[in-house]
């Protein structure tokens, strides 16, 4: 457990790497004939599954510091059985999944924390349907077969990271294939991401108003050498901290930023100035920047603030059902909290009314633990959080870089 005192954020902290865009171009590099060196790969649990699915796939791996030289997998691994440990990391159990049926890949697939839990038919089932047999829809289990091209549906809420898996795997099949949306898509940043890696490995994805056509027959070519992005979103994290510290803060900036980049949080300068105001009723609409809900839930529940934030019904889905947690954990400050249609209506009494060292269930996931940390901005009384190696999933140097940034805190 973590005791979090009362703080304000100032300083200069050079932008974390998006593990999201690494498990991309890791992935990438496993396939070409030739190597590839993938620069500022960041250290988390996401990326280490990711890097042991590269090596049961046969891939050979060697790492400088923050770079990582991808030696592409054998050919004959397609007669093996690839043992994949997913963790934690949705993303790597969809890429790997898509990419092992487009190659015909047999694979024994496991994985721990809620992500057996986590919706996964929306992909097992569309491959399914396409020539892979499946001993079950949901983790753990065994899979063979290859995957055919055609036409493959999704609604737009049914998950960002099954279309990005499914558009990185089609290339491969021998003829084309087309991804259809039935509804606009939800988040499409993880998507566009992924299109701008493929072109980067020489894969081509034409884009449709209804959809996606990627024609079959392609190759994945190594560019030699390939730098992974800095985080938006976690940089605006850092930066939504700052502006909450407000004038007992020298400013926190954020360094190394990618100017120009699919990331959605790219934009969402615009919504600091509601973070520095003191502010006592606000709506907000979150989604150009759903995982700063969390963060504004929690800033609000520690102030005794009444919002309204919309416009975020993914987050239901993630590590856990983020909104009904935060629900639980606004309840636990002392305010009374409800679930909307597309988010969460926090109904705050006006001023702080948490107990000293009240303890906060995060319930690993990091987007909670590191939003309710960073509102000690506006905390007047210490929490606890109970878990504090819970960052380490998606940023591991968060505790290192929180102090440094001026955070006060205790490992109980």
């Amino acid at each position: 457990m973590i005791r979090i005192y009362p703080s304000h954020f100032s300083g200069t902290l050079k932008a974390p790497a998006s593990h999201a865009h690494a498990q991309r171009l890791l992935f990438m590099s496993g396939i070409p004939a030739k190597p590839t060196l993938v620069r500022n790969v960041p250290d988390c649990e996401d990326v280490d599954a990711t890097l042991d699915c590269l090596r049961a796939l046969g891939c050979r791996l060697q790492q400088s510091g923050d770079d990582w030289l991808v030696t592409p997998f054998p050919k004959n691994v397609m007669g093996q059985i690839a043992e994949f440990d997913f963790g934690q990391s949705a993303t790597t159990s969809r890429i790997a999944i898509a990419l092992c049926a487009a190659l015909g890949i047999r694979a024994s697939c496991r994985a721990s924390g809620t992500l057996p839990r986590r919706k996964l038919f929306p992909l097992t089932g569309k491959l399914a349907i396409r020539g892979v047999r499946f001993t079950k829809f949901s983790l753990p289990f065994s899979m063979q077969g290859r995957l055919s091209p055609g036409e493959y549906v999704f609604d737009g809420d049914e998950g960002s990271q099954f279309i990005s898996a499914l558009l990185m795997a089609l290339p491969l099949l021998q003829d084309s294939s087309t991804i259809k949306l039935s509804s606009p898509l939800i988040d499409s940043s993880f998507v566009d991401l992924t299109v701008n890696s493929m072109a980067d490995f020489g894969v081509e994805v034409e884009r449709r108003d209804d959809g996606f056509f990627i024609p079959g027959r392609q190759y994945y070519h190594s560019p030699g050498e390939i730098t992974t992005e800095n985080d938006w979103g976690l940089a605006a994290l850092w930066v939504a901290a700052g502006a909450a510290s407000g004038e007992q803060s020298g400013g926190l900036t954020v360094t190394e930023l990618p100017r120009v980049s699919p990331q959605l949080y790219r934009d969402v300068a615009k919504e600091f100035p509601l973070i520095a105001q003191d502010y006592e009723e606000l709506d907000f609409d979150a989604s150009t920047c759903p995982s700063l809900a969390t963060y504004y839930a929690a800033m609000s529940a520690v102030k005794g603030a009444t919002v309204t934030i919309s416009g975020v019904p993914q987050l239901k889905a993630k590590e856990t059902d983020r909104l009904k947690v935060m629900t639980e954990i606004c309840e636990a400050l002392g305010q009374k909290a409800s679930l909307t249609k597309s988010g969460i209506h926090i109904e705050g009494t006006g001023r702080p009314e948490y107990k000293e060292n009240v303890k906060i269930d995060c319930r690993k996931d990091p987007w909670i633990f590191m939003s309710m940390a960073l509102s000690a901005a506006k905390l007047t009384k210490p929490i606890i959080l109970n878990n504090e190696f819970c960052p380490e999933k998606i940023y591991r140097s968060f505790l290192k870089d929180f102090e440094a940034m001026g955070g006060k805190y205790e490992i109980l």
